[in-house]
């Protein structure tokens, strides 16, 4: 009796505990003492970061990492919406990392959700129309952008407002609709106005001007870069003086004074360099090329280009790379040489279809898929945590923190499983997309183009060109043939549908197949096979090692030159089956072979020696089959010294 009397007063007395704890948010009396010192700090820490993310966007990052740790580690949630905001917005604006922007976004929206805190909450919105306006997806900018004036105007928040009449207006200036872009600029300017801030002024005539640039109202558009210029000088903001002399020197470009355009192209460059400001540096770069192109100096004008891609590229922002590649155009074309003008168009359209969709349609995917799943997850823990204060019985409190438990753990593991689900899912996607998009089409065109000249020359009874033309279509054809059984292969492997069946084989029965498949590519193209096989029955699964064989000696004939050499050698010792494909071609760089393998750095195969195409899947087939087959696959090669690739098969019977 005394003992159940002694375990109630435990339960009793951890319950009480377990409220209090709870009352004080988790808190100690410790940690209540020291939290409004912690606080200050954190508080410190984020003005400092916003402070300089313009001038000095690196260290800004680095402070508002650090108040989010402290912020974090002291379970101080009301700073966490404004800090995550602060992050996401300096890496989209400053640092221009756009992808490493949208967890920082996201982690913003959600902890104004759970903070309820309207003005970040509204900020959020705000945030995010930009970055939808970054990634070209203009409904859902203007959409979001909405949002937050629709909240910021119910606030009565001045500063807000602002920032999402100039979000708005850039959505339409985006939508060519001039005139209702510069209302909401110009809205935006009146407020700033109102609240004392050149900055903000300053910024705001920065677009109008680059409004009427566009619109092709240049007088007006001079004057207001004159006006943002002069409020930059005198905050001492570097960046937005450069833009403006950029501006500027895009007018005088189109009113034909070069000298004059090419003086504040060449100023602009001066400051942003001060300001290690590369993003800038990319259209005075490109600008100055333009201007060069007028003079009739290509080679001075081509040095300025492959300055602008080079920062481009460095940068990784796919917009201004795109811009670049445009300019390359319009640089050709001014010049007159409409042939290098027409090669550039081409290298623009591929770059514009294989890069910017594709990486488009990844960060929105990935952003609203992520947005959709944390939206759930913060009404479902509300809930929860509602539901938890509700309840006044001890025991049912108890057996509410087991559920709370057993649910977050189930969650925690059922999200780590369909995350990668859905990474696998995305990643066999974005494959099928590019091959469909770029390979597959290619053979198809040959076959249309060259089946047009054939049935002309046929009608024309001209014989030897009916023959040059049926050719092509043959080769066309193979073409097509090859990329689609890559693809077939890879598929089968993704879904599961290629089985390891091994049975006892005659192996130079395989090797015979494959000289004989290949005699005809290998006469015409004039490459020596050589074969060594040591090998006489072995137990293989005969079809998994057929497969990675073709694709491994299909590969060294892309790269292989004419009057060159491929190796196969096949030996076997107790337990395994090694075999070898050795080629004498053009080899691959350390960078690349790192990559060979690698399912998250897929990538376009490079074109053979002799115009082959490939869809880049006929290593992950070989890297696929070879797993299936519990082998092991091993390259090695040089550039200009050839490839080798080396390859174990376990060959034992289960009984053994």
């Amino acid at each position: 009796m005394l003992s159940k009397r002694l375990i109630v007063l435990c339960v009793l007395f951890f319950s009480i505990i377990l409220i209090c704890f709870s009352q004080s948010d988790g808190k100690t009396v410790d940690q209540l003492f020291t939290e409004k010192g912690v606080t200050e700090e954190i508080q410190r820490l984020t003005n400092a970061c916003w402070r300089l993310r313009e001038v000095n966007s690196d260290s800004a990052l680095v402070l508002g990492k650090r108040a989010l740790d402290l912020a974090i580690k002291n379970n101080i949630q009301n700073e966490l919406p404004k800090i995550y905001g602060f992050l996401g917005v300096i890496q989209l604006h400053y640092l221009y990392q756009t992808k490493a922007s949208i967890s920082n976004l996201q982690n913003a929206l959600k902890c104004s959700l759970q903070q309820k805190d309207s003005v970040q909450l509204a900020y959020s919105y705000n945030n995010l129309g930009d970055l939808y306006l970054m990634t070209g997806n203009v409904p859902l900018s203007l959409r979001y952008s909405e949002y937050s004036v629709a909240m910021f105007e119910k606030l009565n928040h001045p500063t807000g407002k602002s920032y999402s009449y100039v979000n708005i207006g850039l959505v339409y200036r985006e939508k060519k609709e001039f005139d209702l872009a510069l209302s909401y600029f110009k809205k935006a300017a009146d407020l700033w106005d109102e609240l004392g801030d050149q900055v903000g002024i300053g910024s705001v005539y920065r677009e109008i001007a680059r409004t009427y640039a566009m619109k092709g109202d240049l007088d007006s558009a001079m004057n207001y870069y004159q006006k943002s210029y002069s409020m930059g000088i005198k905050a001492e903001n570097g960046r937005y003086a450069a833009f403006c002399l950029n501006g500027m020197a895009n007018i005088y470009y189109q009113r034909k004074e070069y000298d004059k355009a090419k003086e504040y192209y060449t100023n602009a460059i001066e400051l942003n360099k001060k300001q290690n400001h590369d993003f800038g540096l990319v259209d005075n770069y490109t600008g100055i090329a333009l201007v060069n192109a007028r003079k009739g100096k290509q080679k001075e004008g081509e040095e300025y280009l492959q300055l602008a891609m080079h920062t481009a590229l460095k940068l990784g922002v796919t917009k201004q790379i795109i811009e670049v590649s445009k300019v390359y155009i319009d640089f050709y074309k001014v010049l007159g040489n409409f042939e290098l003008a027409t090669l550039s168009f081409e290298k623009f359209h591929v770059l514009y279809d294989s890069v910017l969709t594709v990486q488009q349609f990844e960060i929105i995917n990935e952003m609203e898929r992520s947005f959709e799943v944390q939206s759930d997850l913060t009404v479902t823990e509300q809930e929860l945590k509602n539901q938890k204060l509700s309840e006044q019985n001890l025991m049912i409190i108890i057996l509410l923190m087991i559920v709370i438990i057993a649910v977050m753990v189930w969650r925690y593991r059922y999200n780590q499983k369909m995350n990668r689900k859905l990474g696998e899912m995305n990643q066999t996607k974005d494959k099928l997309f590019s091959v469909i998009s770029h390979d597959l089409r290619n053979p198809f065109n040959s076959l249309i183009g060259f089946s047009d000249l054939l049935i002309t020359e046929i009608e024309r009874e001209d014989c030897e060109k009916s023959k040059k033309y049926a050719k092509y279509i043959n080769q066309a054809a193979n073409e097509g043939l090859k990329l689609l059984t890559s693809l077939l292969y890879w598929s089968m492997s993704q879904s599961g549908k290629i089985h390891f069946h091994p049975e006892d084989v005659k192996f130079e029965e395989i090797i015979s197949e494959l000289k004989e498949f290949y005699i005809t590519d290998l006469n015409k193209n004039q490459i020596d096979l050589k074969i060594e096989n040591e090998v006489e029955e072995v137990f293989i699964d005969p079809n998994i090692v057929r497969i990675v064989l073709m694709n491994l000696i299909s590969n060294a004939m892309k790269y292989t030159e004419v009057n060159g050499t491929i190796s196969l050698s096949a030996f076997q010792n107790s337990s395994s089956i090694h075999i070898k494909v050795e080629d004498s071609g053009i080899g691959m760089s350390e960078s690349l072979i790192n990559k060979l393998f690698n399912e998250k750095s897929f990538s376009q195969s490079k074109a053979g020696l002799r115009g082959e195409q490939g869809t880049g899947l006929g290593l992950s087939v070989v890297q696929e089959l070879v797993q299936i087959h519990k082998g092991k696959i091993k390259v090695e090669s040089q550039e200009g010294q050839g490839t080798t690739f080396e390859l174990e098969f376990p060959c034992i019977h289960p009984g053994e």
